[in-house]
């Protein structure tokens, strides 16, 4: 029973925080569309949340945080894309439709710029054909300037805490 409370206790304030930024509209939207697909809530709880937990577990910086949200945003307009198209009831394509445009919006607001290239650029690389002999050839003729850049950006972020810690410390010294 237990977990039950526990399940109730995040999944509401889950709720209560993501409610704070919803413009009244959107919320009713979201509200009509998880009456219809999720009559049930309880039965959606498989100890793992869609996006929530790569959000929140995962300590990333925020231009890390920033990439991965155009990513969550472009998942979500693919699902809302698939269930506007599947559906025949006219009000629901309105709810999804009236919802993916407000993350569109979100997404370009605040996320737009180099994320869209990067992501974009990592599917590519994700897409490649390793088994394709001209992409094999192309990698190892690579493989030098790669490694030393991979080197040089490893230092970099191993250097960039001990800088902060150092800053930190200097500012304490001059107070």
């Amino acid at each position: 029973m237990t977990l039950f409370w526990r399940i109730c206790f995040v999944f509401f304030g889950m709720m209560a925080y993501s409610e704070a930024f919803l413009p009244k509209n959107i919320k009713e939207s979201i509200d009509h569309l998880n009456n219809h697909y999720n009559p049930n809530p309880g039965k959606l709880y498989d100890g793992h949340s869609l996006f929530l937990d790569k959000l929140t577990k995962q300590k990333f910086e925020e231009s890390e945080q920033k990439l991965l949200m155009t990513i969550i945003l472009d998942a979500y307009n693919k699902i809302f894309t698939k269930m506007e198209n599947e559906t025949q009831d006219e009000t629901l394509k309105n709810h999804l439709h009236e919802v993916k445009d407000q993350m569109n919006k979100l997404k370009e607001h605040y996320f737009s710029g180099k994320h869209a290239d990067i992501k974009k650029y990592v599917t590519e690389l994700l897409d490649l054909k390793e088994n394709d002999p001209r992409i094999q050839s192309k990698a190892i003729f690579e493989l030098k300037a790669v490694y030393n850049k991979a080197t040089n950006l490893g230092r970099m972020s191993a250097e960039n805490p001990r800088r902060r810690r150092q800053a930190k410390s200097s500012k304490k010294q001059h107070s």
